[in-house]
């Protein structure tokens, strides 16, 4: 009789396991689909759509709270300074890169230090490591813009012409954090992690995509070096998650062939 009840007991388990595998599986399913979801927005035209997205990602995926993390942006005589520094001057070469580095991409923009092959056909994992990046990170720097509301340096000084075209979008996005600089040094960050044979000129590489955009007009040096902490925090945070371990050890062997 025992041996039978111990059989039953042993089905139960083994039952109720799969069952909460099931539905354990069907709420992770739910909530890539709705991440997902969340990431097609923070992508869209419209900034009524980018905006009401922001919190559903940074909900749904391992966000950080940026405005827990920097201060804000400087007055004073501190943001007089950082005026002066947009300002410049710039050679002709440097504004050319900072028009480049306008691409938000992070194939061209590493490939001066990785070589032309590092392209997403060629390293397609990591392609697939650095979106993992995208969602949680552009959630994050969303956010912190929203609140801040910053003016870029082009809409109010004079002085200031942008290298790139000030596009509506553009305009609709807050200066602080930096955007491009986040991702710029997230990219960095996680290619250094990849290949750490060429980790210092990864980085550079790194802080002269984001140090572009102050260069070309769109921000002060506080708003580079704000979207700088934010991703690093970002970073840190996705650590913690296997997935994105997973994908960190599948990208590395990428640059070990």
């Amino acid at each position: 009789m025992g041996s039978v009840v111990d059989g039953l007991a042993a089905c139960y388990v083994a039952t109720g396991k799969r069952e909460m595998d099931v539905r354990q599986r069907r709420t992770k399913e739910r909530l890539a689909k709705a991440a997902a979801l969340a990431a097609a927005l923070l992508l869209a035209a419209c900034t009524t759509l980018r905006d009401a997205a922001l919190p559903i990602a940074a909900a749904l995926t391992p966000s950080v709270q940026a405005t827990e993390i920097i201060a804000g942006p400087p007055s004073g005589a501190m943001f007089e300074a950082e005026a002066q520094a947009v300002r410049g001057p710039w050679s002709e070469a440097r504004i050319a890169q900072a028009r480049a580095d306008d691409r938000f991409d992070a194939f061209s923009a590493f490939a001066p230090v990785l070589g032309e092959r590092f392209t997403e056909a060629n390293y397609p994992l990591t392609k697939a490591a650095l979106e993992r990046v995208l969602t949680p990170l552009g959630a994050a720097i969303g956010i912190a813009k929203s609140r801040y509301d910053r003016e870029r340096p082009f809409e109010v000084d004079n002085a200031v012409t942008p290298c790139v075209e000030a596009a509506d979008r553009l305009r609709a996005s807050g200066s602080y954090p930096s955007g491009h600089a986040a991702f710029g040094w997230a990219w960095g960050l996680v290619l250094a992690e990849l290949d750490p044979a060429r980790a210092d000129a990864i980085l550079a590489r790194a802080r002269e995509y984001g140090d572009s955009r102050v260069v070309c007009g769109a921000h002060y040096p506080s708003d580079v070096e704000a979207g700088r902490t934010v991703a690093a925090a970002a970073l840190a945070r996705l650590h913690a998650e296997p997935e994105f371990r997973a994908a960190m050890d599948a990208a590395r062997a990428e640059f070990t062939r």
